[in-house]
């Protein structure tokens, strides 16, 4: 347990200096740009993917409280977890949902360098 607990924040960590430049970037984007999200409003069309989330057959696959969670994520996160390994879907689920949503929109390179990374930290305790 303990190991996990030490892999879980030198994963944070690594993540954290992967997304930093990025995030940076990002930061400098969003001062010129106006805000992205409209506000909320009860419509057909914003029912349709909450509904859709629940008719999922692939979060049958997940324990109940995953289930919530994966339903919590912007649904571009929900599409990027869906699209990982196993492998890599047991290492999302160690990184806080920020981290989550941060690596699922970084560009496929910062996303493979983020990967490896993670994955580089979690194979020394493996052996």
């Amino acid at each position: 347990m303990h190991k996990s607990l030490n892999t879980l924040a030198l994963a944070g960590s690594a993540l954290a200096l992967a997304l930093s430049p990025a995030l940076a970037a990002a930061q400098d984007e969003t001062e010129t740009m106006p805000p992205v999200e409209a506000p909320a409003t009860e419509t057909p069309a914003d029912a349709q993917p909450a509904e859709a989330a629940d008719q999922d057959p692939r979060l049958a696959s997940l324990p109940a409280d995953k289930q919530e969670a994966v339903k919590a994520w912007p649904s571009a996160t929900q599409d990027y977890f869906w699209s990982l390994s196993d492998e890599r879907k047991a290492l999302f689920w160690m990184l806080s949902d920020p981290d989550k949503v941060r690596l699922s929109e970084l560009p496929e390179d910062q996303q493979a360098s983020a990967w490896a990374q993670i994955e580089s930290l979690k194979a020394p305790s493996q052996a």
